[in-house]
């Protein structure tokens, strides 16, 4: 009898001690603000699933290869993720655009060993969350500077790169590379060199969202 008990004590604790924990929280990409009430889920063939009160989420899990995926509203997160022990890891929640620019399709390379994609995915995420928490400090020590409107007559630019600071800011700040150039009518090479030489000027910056890019006005 005290042999059996031992045996379901030394299995009960092989099984917790083989579990890990993935948490952290979810963010909004363009404030950092933390999203409250965001569904966020786990997946390895199976799904668990919770509402991250608070903007925080915490799963259970064996170690391994996991699916992260988070949505609140117009935002959402898809990653890929590898547990081996403990770990945090935060989450940003990017808007999701209908349309994206075309771009054209590139030979694939055979490989004959499988590069693990996880690791950079990881890295590129780390770095990106450094990189806004940094514009965030930043940005908190010059208030008076975000308070501040320039309207593109206050740049000095060219007529043609004023018309496209104009409708960017009449679109709400944000519009795809491709929707600005349909309504403008312009070339893909007169569009890309534009959005160039914005960027030089520190006016916009261009972010690379699936197979397009979506311009922002800064």
């Amino acid at each position: 009898m005290k042999g059996a008990l031992l045996l379901v004590l030394l299995i009960l604790t092989i099984s917790t001690a083989s579990a890990v924990e993935i948490y952290g929280k979810v963010y909004r990409w363009d404030t950092l603000d933390v999203l409250s009430g965001a569904v966020v889920e786990v997946r390895d063939g199976s799904v668990q699933r919770m509402v991250a009160e608070n903007g925080e989420y915490s799963f259970n899990v064996t170690p391994g290869n996991y699916t992260i995926i988070a949505r609140s509203g117009e935002y959402y997160a898809i990653e890929n993720v590898t547990v081996s022990s403990d770990m945090r890891f935060d989450l940003i929640l990017f808007p999701s655009l209908e349309e994206v620019e075309e771009i054209p399709d590139f030979p694939v390379v055979d490989q004959q060993e499988e590069f693990p994609y996880y690791i950079i995915a990881i890295l590129v995420s780390g770095f990106v969350l450094a990189a806004l928490f940094i514009v965030k400090i930043r940005s908190e020590k010059q208030p008076e500077l975000l308070e501040q409107e320039v309207t593109p007559e206050e740049y000095d630019l060219p007529e043609d790169l004023a018309e496209v600071v104009e409708l960017i800011k009449r679109e709400g700040g944000r519009i795809t590379q491709k929707e600005l150039r349909k309504k403008l009518g312009y070339s893909e090479a007169k569009m890309s060199l534009i959005i160039a030489d914005l960027e030089r000027r520190g006016i916009v910056e261009k972010v690379k969202k699936g197979r397009g890019n979506i311009i922002f006005l800064k």
